[in-house]
């Protein structure tokens, strides 16, 4: 497989496992992720710079709430104040609960909602400032979490439910940043749409016999520009683009 989508691939692979930790990697999970491949300190560098621009925290959490509007820190801290009321509950019995409804007990949904409130909001964090409000972000975030556990897959195990609730609440903000800003919605992922990036500047350059330039490939390939740049930068530039 072409190196640049490989790297691309675990970029986006490294970008969920850091959402999912509490927005946070270390210098080994870049270096294990990348294990595969020879990076440069330039390459090391670009990595770096697109976790902090996607809010991921290297070594330390990032503080997200410091970069919030104030009328998102507000509605943020409203919430909070309301979640506090709600008695928290720690993974692993996060995960017992979860294991109980599987096995039968559906009265415990209400519980398991409640026991998820907190990831809903953390996670409506990372989407923050892209266009969408963080109330409706959380709204969204609450309404796939419900859903979520009712369409639980039989046979499940307690870690596989997890997963899959967090994955659900994560998308339904993803979608809802697509159908807010008049995004693309055909690529599930952001891999997906970079590798696409690849393979129509490839297509394109070889129809017109010379590189592409940004604005030609946005139109070719139905991409934004902004899009276009943030593929060239977390890859360090594709040679047949011209920026």
């Amino acid at each position: 497989m072409d190196e640049k989508k490989v790297f691309i691939e675990q970029m986006d692979k490294l970008l969920k496992y850091g959402r999912s930790n509490g927005n946070l990697v270390t210098e080994d999970d870049v270096k294990d992720y990348f294990k595969e491949i020879s990076l440069t300190e330039e390459q090391l560098q670009l990595v770096y710079n697109f976790l902090y621009d996607s809010k991921i925290g290297l070594n330390e959490p990032f503080d997200i709430e410091e970069t919030l509007e104030d009328e998102d820190r507000d509605f943020l801290q409203m919430y909070i104040d309301e979640l506090e009321l709600i008695e928290k509950v720690t993974e692993k019995e996060k995960l017992k609960l979860l294991e109980a409804y599987l096995n039968g007990d559906k009265s415990l949904k209400d519980k398991i909602i409640e026991s998820y409130l907190w990831d809903v909001v953390e996670t409506s964090k990372l989407y923050a400032q892209k266009g969408v409000m963080i109330e409706d972000l959380i709204g969204e975030g609450n309404v796939a979490l419900s859903v979520s556990i009712t369409d639980l897959a039989p046979g499940s195990s307690a870690k596989e439910a997890d997963s899959f609730i967090s994955d659900c609440i994560m998308s339904s903000m993803e979608e809802l940043l697509y159908e807010d800003n008049g995004e693309r919605q055909k690529a599930d992922t952001w891999a997906e749409d970079a590798n696409e990036v690849l393979d129509k500047a490839k297509e394109l350059s070889e129809t017109l016999g010379r590189n592409v330039k940004i604005s030609e490939l946005a139109q070719f390939g139905d991409f934004e520009e902004d899009f276009i740049k943030e593929v060239l930068n977390i890859t360090g530039g594709i040679e047949i683009i011209e920026e």
